[in-house]
């Protein structure tokens, strides 16, 4: 990730991934729970308004008070910048009002209980309005200011001492822009980076084993999974699908073309995210003979199936060749299309393919776009074909929907769980997808190296406590 690239000039050109330069208004802590940031707290006035309290003796980085106006002003930047923002946040522009210095209330356009978890998001950062676009001068909250920034190659920061949420360890920190993951190894090795994100997995276990440097994973609210079109013969037939499940086993993928970076899944969601369901879902344990009847008693009659994956899919190929191979051992056959990422969420929609290499994440608080996105009948994934044909991807229909409903329009978490884990059941149960597994990142760093405090959110990575033993 280039903390230089363009989308983010609304930022004064420098990303809020990552860098710790600009915060937003809640953070996610690492049980995935919504953690007071710069707002102490918050709450739903009606079912459509929600008021934030702010933190008192917040300074942004050129010395003046964070007031609620500055949260306004952030907002209207977000909401003008991305065309896509308004539904994201269902908020739209001028709904947004400064109450007084320290309250801000939201006004969204429809009943939106997870909107706290929705701007739980380094996205929807909070910076000062004089920052400047055009000389590239990003003014936030954060531990650390921009000192320099060089489009492409570098922002090297500094420690800021006003920050209130203590004082960072390191006086300066530079985010060094390295796109090649074998070159980021390299020059970890070298001793030119002291934390290099994502080495190649290749690596892994020579960076561990080698003095001077060592390799640490994160679980992330990542997850991979085949996703099975039920509306598509043969696999509208529930029993070819779960035999797609029992022919599978997650744990030889996870050890051999993972590299043991990653956990074997059970289902489509992260096991990070709280309502997943992981430990209640039903087990396919790798059972051929138990794969090869029901597809005997199933309705494939030898055609082959289409298997599709992006062509930017980490370690897709591989994935798709080992399951092409448990697939034909069971009798069934499989062709496999690398479709360029440019057409291919537009080819799912479609419904063109019978089986696709599906990737799933968060970057926010609330997950809970990632059931509704791609389960619900009028999620992303489903709705053309639902309202075009009555049809759809991987909706299950009116059961399973009312469920996804239930849960997204509910705050209360015992609830939310309740209800996610019903629908997630039924789809484990119906085998909708077969999982592949949880992701987990990678991060590398040289011996002396203490104190970093991951998150399962990579991008919310915190370095105050970071220490270099240099």
């Amino acid at each position: 990730m280039d903390p230089t690239e363009g989308v983010w000039q609304v930022y004064g050109g420098v990303s809020p991934y990552y860098t710790n330069i600009l915060e937003p208004l809640i953070w996610v802590s690492e049980e995935m729970k919504l953690e007071p940031w710069l707002a102490t707290d918050w709450e739903a006035t009606s079912d459509t308004t929600w008021e934030f309290t702010l933190r008192d003796s917040v300074k942004f980085h050129n010395g003046e008070d964070l007031v609620a106006e500055h949260v306004v002003w952030s907002f209207e930047q977000v909401l003008n910048e991305w065309s896509y923002a308004p539904g994201w946040l269902h908020v739209e522009s001028g709904s947004v009002t400064a109450i007084d210095e320290t309250t801000v209330e939201f006004e969204t356009s429809d009943p939106f209980p997870t909107f706290p978890g929705t701007i739980a998001h380094n996205m929807i950062a909070i910076q000062h309005p004089d920052r400047s676009r055009e000389n590239t001068e990003p003014i936030g909250t954060g531990p650390y200011q921009v000192e320099e920034r060089t489009q492409g190659q570098r922002v090297r920061t500094s420690g800021f001492d006003d920050y209130w949420n203590g004082t960072p360890s390191l006086d300066e920190l530079t985010f060094s822009v390295i796109t090649d993951p074998n070159t980021r190894a390299l020059s970890l090795q070298n001793g030119d980076v002291d934390v290099a994100f994502d080495p190649p997995k290749s690596r892994v276990e020579k960076l561990d084993s080698n003095g001077g440097t060592n390799v640490t994973t994160q679980l992330s609210p990542g997850a991979v999974y085949v996703g099975c079109n039920i509306y598509k013969a043969p696999m509208d037939d529930p029993k070819l699908r779960q035999a797609l499940n029992y022919a599978t086993s997650q744990s030889d993928l996870v050890e051999t073309i993972l590299s043991n970076i990653g956990v074997p899944a059970k289902g489509p969601v992260a096991e990070s995210i709280f309502w997943s369901a992981h430990e209640k879902l039903p087990a396919y344990e790798q059972d051929v003979e138990k794969a090869k009847e029901l597809v005997e008693e199933s309705s494939y009659d030898g055609e082959a199936l289409q298997f599709h994956l992006s062509n930017q899919q980490v370690d897709g190929e591989l994935l798709t060749q080992a399951l092409q191979q448990w697939f034909d051992d069971i009798g069934v056959k499989v062709d496999i299309q690398v479709t360029e990422e440019a057409s291919f969420e537009d080819t799912v929609r479609s419904g063109e393919p019978h089986l696709i290499l599906e990737s799933s994440g968060t970057n926010s608080g609330a997950a809970d776009y990632l059931i509704y996105e791609t389960f619900h009948s009028e999620g992303d994934v489903n709705e053309r074909l639902y309202n075009e044909e009555g049809t759809g991807i991987y909706n299950l229909g009116e059961e399973v929907d009312q469920l996804i409903q239930a849960g997204f329009q509910t705050g209360d978490q015992a609830e939310k769980e309740q209800k996610y884990e019903q629908a997630l059941q039924r789809i484990m149960e119906e085998a909708v997808v077969v999982p592949i597994n949880y992701s987990e990142y990678i991060v590398a760093a040289s011996d002396g190296v203490s104190s970093m405090d991951l998150r399962p959110i990579p991008e919310m990575t915190r370095w105050t406590g970071l220490q270099t033993g240099q």
